[in-house]
C-alpha cells in the first residue's frame, strides 16, 4: 500500500527545467491524457501550473496539499504518479532526512507532436485508445503545419554581419568592466536540451541473450549505440518479441547492408507480428495487479491461493486459464480493454468480475452484462481483489435471495389460483390405492350378480313396454 512509501504529512520538492508552452498543453490534453487518464493528467497539471507561478521553478509541499487540490485518497495520488512516471513525464528521487524521507519530483516536458507520432510504441497506444482511424487522423491534423514550397524562390534574408557591426574587446571592455564574470556563469537555465527524447525504461527484455542469437557475421557495434538500442528495446516491448525472435528480425533487417536500417527494421517487425497475430496494432494494457493493492504475499489458506491467484495473474492469462489455454479472441480482448480503461478497473478486480460471470453464465462472456457490472463496481470503488470478491458474494446472496422470492411467490399464486378452479371429482381408482388392492367375499359377489341380474331384467321389460 502507499503507507510504505508516502504518507500525507511526508515533504516533496517538485522542480522543473523548463516551462510548459501553449503547444505542450495541447499535447498533454490530447495525446498524453487518453493514455494516462484524467487524474494523472490532472495531477501534473497540477504541479506544472504551481512551478509556473514561482522563481526558480521550484516548490516544497506536503502529499496532504495534493490531496487537498486534487480531491484524491493519497493511495490513489500514488498510483496516478507511477503512470506518470513510466510514461516519462516524472522522474521520482528520494532522501533520508532525519525521521523521514523527502521525495523529489521533477517534472519533465510532454515530447514534441512530431516526436509523438514518431514514437513507435507511443502512436500505436493512442491509436488503439483513439478507438478510431479518422479520429486518429484529426488529432494528428491538430498538430500539422502546412509547407510552404520555397523551391523556386530567391532567399534575400540578411546575415548577421550585413546588420550588425563587430566591437573590438577593448570597447566591450571600457562600457562592461564586469563582462568577463557575467560571461562566465554557468546557472542553470530553463529550457530544454536540444535532442532530448523520452526513451522508455524498465523493459523486461535480455538485451545480452538477444546478442547471442545473432551470427558471428552480424557488427555488434552499431547494435549499442543509444538510439539502436532504445529502438530494440522499444519494438521488443509493444509486439512481446523474445530475444531470440529479435534477433531474426535484425537479421532480416540488415540482409544487404551492415547497418540496421531503422526503416527497414520497424518494417520486418510487424511483418513477424502479422504472421502470428491478427492483423491490428497491439493493444495497451496494464499486466497484473499493482502491487501497492496487493494484501497476499505468502498464501496459506485456500482463499488466500485464490486472491494470491488473482492479484498476480493479467486478464488476459486468467481467459486463457478458463479456455484450456485457447487464444484469447479480439471481442473478448476489447472487453477486457475497456474493463480496466474506460471502467477504471484494476487487473484484479477484472479477473474477479469475469469468474463472477463465467459461474454465473455457464462460461459466457456477455459484453453488455460484463460492462453493466464493470459500472455498479466502479461506482462502488472497488480496488483490491478481497473487496472484489466479498462483493461479489454479496451480489450473489441478494441474487439467490431474490430468486428464491419469487419462486416462493410463483409457488403460492399457482396453489391459489387452483382452488378458484372447478375441478370434476376424480374416481376413487385414480385417488385412492388401497381401492385397487380391494378384495369381496363369495357372498358379496352372488349378491351383487343377482342385482345385476335383476338390473338386466327390469331394462328387458321396460324395452318391450317401450
Amino acid at each position: 500500500m502507499h503507507w510504505k512509501e508516502i504518507l500525507p504529512s511526508d515533504r516533496f520538492i517538485a522542480y522543473m527545467k523548463d516551462r510548459l508552452h501553449e503547444t505542450d498543453r495541447d499535447v498533454l490534453t490530447l495525446l498524453y491524457q487518453p493514455l494516462i487518464g484524467a487524474t494523472a493528467f490532472s495531477l501534473y497539471m497540477t504541479l506544472a501550473s504551481e512551478l509556473s507561478r514561482h522563481v526558480g521553478k521550484k516548490i516544497e509541499r506536503t502529499h496532504k496539499t495534493l490531496m487537498i487540490y486534487t480531491g484524491k485518497h493519497l493511495d490513489e495520488i500514488f498510483q496516478e504518479r507511477k503512470k506518470l512516471e513510466a510514461i516519462g513525464l516524472l522522474k521520482v528521487y528520494r532522501e533520508k532526512q532525519t525521521d523521514e524521507f523527502v521525495h523529489y519530483y521533477e517534472l519533465q516536458p510532454p515530447m514534441s507532436p512530431e516526436s509523438f507520432f514518431l514514437d513507435d510504441m507511443l502512436s500505436v497506444f493512442l491509436y488503439n485508445r483513439i478507438g478510431s482511424k479518422d479520429r486518429y487522423i484529426q488529432l494528428r491534423n491538430c498538430f500539422k503545419v502546412e509547407q510552404v514550397d520555397i523551391s523556386n524562390h530567391e532567399d534575400i534574408t540578411r546575415s548577421f554581419d550585413q546588420v550588425f557591426t563587430s566591437l573590438h574587446p577593448s570597447e566591450l571592455n571600457s562600457v562592461h568592466p564586469d563582462m568577463d564574470d557575467v560571461l562566465t556563469r554557468s546557472d542553470a537555465l530553463e529550457g530544454r536540451k536540444k535532442n532530448e527524447n523520452y526513451i522508455i525504461e524498465g523493459i523486461d527484455f535480455d538485451f545480452n541473450a538477444f546478442l547471442s542469437f545473432l551470427p558471428p557475421f552480424v557488427v555488434k557495434d552499431g547494435l549499442l549505440k543509444r538510439d539502436k538500442k532504445a529502438l530494440i528495446y522499444k519494438m521488443a516491448f509493444l509486439y512481446k518479441l523474445t530475444p531470440n525472435e529479435m534477433s531474426k528480425v535484425v537479421q532480416d533487417s540488415i540482409l544487404h547492408t551492415d547497418e540496421l536500417d531503422e526503416e527497414e527494421f520497424k518494417k520486418q517487425v510487424k511483418r513477424r507480428y502479422r504472421m502470428n497475430e491478427i492483423d491490428k496494432p497491439p493493444t495497451l494494457g496494464l499486466r497484473v495487479h499493482p502491487e501497492a493493492l496487493r494484501t497476499i504475499e505468502k498464501p496459506k489458506t485456500a482463499e488466500e491461493e485464490q486472491i494470491y491467484y488473482f492479484e498476480t495473474t493479467s486478464p488476459i492469462e486468467f481467459m486463457q486459464d478458463w479456455g484450456n489455454g485457447a487464444k484469447v479472441s479480439p471481442s473478448d480482448l476489447e472487453i477486457i480493454e475497456k474493463l480496466m480503461f474506460d471502467y477504471k478497473l484494476e487487473p484484479g478486480v477484472v479477473n474477479v468480475l469475469l469468474e463472477y460471470i463465467f459461474i454465473m453464465h455457464d462460461k459466457k462472456l456477455n459484453k453488455n452484462l460484463a460492462y453493466k457490472i464493470a459500472s455498479h463496481w466502479a461506482r462502488a470503488n472497488l480496488k483490491t481483489v478481497k473487496e472484489a470478491m466479498n462483493f461479489a458474494r454479496k451480489e450473489y446472496d441478494k441474487i439467490e435471495s431474490f430468486q428464491k422470492s419469487k419462486e416462493t411467490k410463483a409457488a403460492n399464486t399457482i396453489k391459489n389460483t387452483s382452488k378458484n378452479v372447478r375441478q370434476e371429482p376424480l374416481p376413487k381408482w385414480m385417488t385412492e390405492d388401497k381401492w385397487k388392492s380391494k378384495t369381496e367375499s363369495a357372498e358379496q359377489l352372488s349378491e351383487a350378480k343377482k342385482k345385476v341380474e335383476l338390473y338386466k331384467e327390469m331394462l328387458k321389460n321396460s324395452k318391450k313396454e317401450g
